[in-house]
This record gives C-alpha cells, structure tokens and sequence, in this order.
C-alpha cells in the first residue's frame, strides 16, 4: 500500500486488483483490475503523484495514470521472475523494481526501456529506497545485505 505525495489517495492492492480510496472522503475513488489478472505485490506513487507503479506476481510492472484511472505503460521484467518492491527516484524519472533473482531494474518512464540492472546476488530483493537526492539505491536483499548504488549518471 502506498500513500500519494499528498496525502489524499491511498493506493491498495488486493489480490488482481488495485483500490484507490479518497482518504479525506472515505470512500472508493477507482477500481482497477491487473490488465493480466495476476495478484498485485506492491505499489509505488511517483513523486508529483500523477503515475502509480503497480507490480504484479507476474512478469509486469504496470504505469497507471491516476488522473484518468488508464493504464499507460509495462515494464516487463527481463528475468521473468516478478517484479517484487518498486519505488520511484526523487525525480520521478527512474522507477526501481526489485526482482526475484536478486536483480533491481532501474527503468527510463519517459520511453519504458530498462536504463540498467542492479544484480545483488541470487536472493531475492526484498526492499528498494533512492536517497532523498536520487542519486543513491539502496536494495535490501533476503541473507540481510543491503546495497548502496550510485544512480546519478542514470
């Protein structure tokens, strides 16, 4: 789960589907399911709040437009294991989504395309976080590791 930038949408994932509730109004402000129908495994909010990163147990990391509650992009893992945690760079120009394998995939959202992979090891990682600059990645992974890269140059 993940709250907006804000603070006014809450963005949950449930099974296939991903819930975004108005936290001020309390009530559901979208219903979407996986395009695939496969079960959500994280969610991120980009920086200024307009994209949502959806991963998927599956091989696919979904771009939704909140404003319009469409679907706009898939960064499909090239592993093929699932994406596991993601999160955007301060920016928003970089998402980063943790794989199965121990790999982190930094990609380009303005044309989709996979700008680098981070291989940590074969353990899975487990948790993703840019420093508050965006030019440090800190991957968690399953023996206890974390870590650090430098991202600047991407």
């Amino acid at each position: 789960m993940a709250f907006s930038p804000n603070g006014a949408l809450l963005a949950l994932g449930n099974n296939d589907t991903i819930y975004l509730w108005n936290v001020a109004a309390k009530r559901m402000a979208a219903t979407l399911s996986d395009p695939n129908y496969y079960p959500i495994s994280s969610v991120a909010f980009s920086p200024d709040g307009s994209t949502l990163a959806v991963g998927t147990s599956g091989s696919n990391t979904y771009l939704l437009n909140v404003a319009t509650d469409s679907w706009i992009g898939t960064l499909t893992d090239p592993a093929g294991d699932g994406p596991g945690p993601v999160v955007f760079s301060p920016n928003g120009a970089l998402p980063a989504v943790g794989d199965q394998d121990g790999s982190t995939y930094l990609w380009n959202v303005a044309t989709q395309s996979l700008a680098t992979t981070l291989t940590v090891g074969p353990r899975p990682a487990d948790s993703v976080a840019f420093g508050p600059h965006g030019a440090t990645l800190a991957v968690g992974e399953g023996s206890g590791s974390t870590y650090l890269w430098n991202t600047s140059r991407y």
